[in-house]
């Protein structure tokens, strides 16, 4: 039993990074997309920021990866028996 709670786990870390690869790229993109100003630090501390936040994003998604599959499998089993219950 133990072995198939470590493939969901892992399944959900798998499904978290790359979930979080994604968004990492869009905060990112949209992090850079803000003009530096000079009060800020300029062109390299706006990007060390979007950096530093899609690092955490990446690593946040890919610690509770799990949680969120087993919370969409759970939800998509529970819609398809609401769905057929109110047939």
């Amino acid at each position: 039993m133990g072995g198939q709670m470590a493939a969901v786990l892992w399944m959900g870390t798998l499904v978290g990074a790359v979930l979080g690869s994604a968004h990492a790229v869009y905060l990112y993109r949209t992090v850079t997309a803000e003009a530096p100003s000079a009060a800020e630090g300029g062109f390299v501390r706006l990007h060390l920021r979007a950096a530093y936040y899609a690092i955490w994003t990446v690593f946040l998604w890919a610690l509770f990866g799990a949680y969120v599959l087993i919370l969409w499998v759970i939800s998509v089993i529970a819609y398809a028996a609401w769905d057929l219950f109110r047939r």
